[in-house]
Parts: C-alpha cells; structure tokens; sequence
C-alpha cells in the first residue's frame, strides 16, 4: 500500500541533505512495494543519477505507455481542430520531438498546411520526426525543413522574411531556463500570426514545504500507474533522475514548470495576447491545458 507520508519524508530529507534519514524514509517506502523509492534508494547508494535521458529506453517506455497515451490523443486532437478553425497554411513546431503530438493532427486535420518546419536539438528524434513526416500516407507537404538547434539558436537566427501562420509547442518550453524562455519568446513575436503552447498546470505550492514534498511523492507516484511490467524501468531510468534534479541543491533542474497562470503572464509580457485557454487532458502530474496567443 502506497503511504505518500513516507515518501514525502524522503524527498524532504533528500532535498535537506540528511541522507541517512532519507535511507530510512526510502526503505519503509520501499518495504510497502513503492517502486520509486527504491529507484531513489539505488541512486542515493551509487551517488550518480545521470540525467533524465541516460537511458532513453525509460524515456521512450515513459513517453509511449500509460497516461501518456490518451494524452496525446488529446493534444494532437486540438492541434489539428486549430489547423482548420486558422487556415492554418505554415506551421513551426518548436521541440516536436519525433513528432509524436505534431503527426497525428496532420493525419486527423481536415486542413494540413502546406508548409512545415520543426526544430528539435536532439539529431535521433529529428531524424525520426523527419522520416515519418516524409512518409506520412494521410498527408502531402510542399515544404518540409528540419532545424537540428534548439529554439533559443533558432529564435536568435530568424531573418525579417520567415513568418508563420501559427507555431507551436507541446511540453517543451519548461525545458528551457526562463529567461532564456522569455527572450526566445520576444525573438519569435514578430514571426508569428499565433502560438500554441500546450503545458502542465502544476499548483502552487511554496518550495520546501511539506505540502511541496507530499505533491511531489504523489504526483510522481501517480505517473508510474498504468505502466505493468516497465513501471520499475521508468522509475529508475527516468523518474528517479527528474525527482534528484529537483531535489538536489547542486543539481540543474531538467524543467521549470509553472502553473498556467505564470505561463500567460510570462506570455504577455513577451508580447502576446491570450486567445483560448484549454483543458485538454487530467493527467496524473497535473492537468494539461491548451494556450492559444495571438
């Protein structure tokens, strides 16, 4: 039986850097079956983490399995409703990933637009992306280009004469630090006729708190539900990792998450106008919502 007191307890004493008591709180966590803290137990004893993606079959099982699945379905599903509802002729995906949310609207859109660009840093999903919008059999595109940089570099090499009907990004602006976020976003303004952002609401909880320490142990709990046989995989390969980023004082988070009131302030004093707000999915971290800014 899952008991998150314990394991809040664990994050509270890992994030304090007493960690003979975080031992403790791990191993009655882990006597009750938790698979997280024994994932977080592992990486106290071997005192390396590594990053969330060491090892991308966790990412991958993650990423493709449990609530992950509807979703997307989900998000993909409003995306395409958006390339219709704007006429939407060029779009920029920015951190599309191997086009996992990106894809599947261009397949349902009753309005594929002509002209595609994506921008991802990470050569593998670029290169996966490229392959299945290349060979997409519900789609034709005029134009396709891929841009192997992240949106900070792309952001600052955009020329006068590059515009979009709309661009978007799904879960992959909290990847970057915020002010760097900010100036890309001010850097994309001009280029842009709307953005869609797609992010987590997470709550507002004071950083430190016990209430902080008890969302977190329940929250990343909730997101191994659904995974079977590859739960204690994603545990320790990719949730367990994410969780220390956050925890650990000397660490470099992986994201900065804000609740979706900050992602609308943020926006607006980048120089965007909130057009829709969403709910799309209740997901196990926290409620996925959908921002469109003209």
């Amino acid at each position: 039986m899952f008991h998150p007191d314990r394991l809040a307890a664990g994050l509270a004493a890992m994030a304090q850097e007493r960690h003979d008591d975080a031992r403790l709180a791990l191993r009655e966590a882990a006597g009750d079956g938790v698979l997280l803290a024994r994932a977080l137990l592992d990486c106290l004893e071997h005192d390396d983490a590594g990053t969330v993606y060491d090892r991308p079959a966790a990412f991958e099982a993650f990423i493709r399995g449990g609530g992950n699945v509807p979703l997307y379905e989900a998000t993909s599903a409003a995306l395409a409703q958006l390339y219709g509802t704007h006429d939407v002729d060029t779009l920029l995906d920015l951190g599309c990933g191997d086009g996992m949310a990106l894809i599947p609207a261009l397949e349902r859109t009753q309005r594929v637009p002509r002209y595609v660009d994506i921008v991802e840093p990470s050569e593998a999903l670029l290169a996966s992306a490229m392959e299945r919008l290349r060979t997409g059999r519900r789609f034709q595109l005029a134009h396709l280009h891929a841009w192997r940089q992240t949106a900070q570099d792309f952001a600052a090499a955009l020329q006068p004469d590059q515009h979009w009907d709309l661009a978007q990004s799904t879960f992959a602006l909290q990847s970057l630090p915020p002010a760097e976020r900010r100036q890309t976003l001010k850097r994309l303004r001009p280029h842009v006729r709307r953005l869609a952002l797609v992010e987590f609401d997470v709550p507002v909880l004071d950083p430190g708190s016990d209430a902080h320490y008890a969302s977190l142990a329940q929250r990343y709990q909730r997101a191994l539900d659904g995974y079977g046989s590859d739960a204690e995989l994603i545990a320790g390969g990719f949730l367990a990792p994410m969780l220390l980023g956050q925890l650990q004082p000397d660490a470099r988070p992986s994201n900065w998450e804000q609740p979706i009131a900050q992602w609308v302030e943020e926006l607006r004093e980048s120089g965007y106008a909130l057009e829709l707000e969403q709910k799309l999915y209740d997901y196990s971290w926290s409620p996925a919502v959908l921002m469109v800014f003209v």
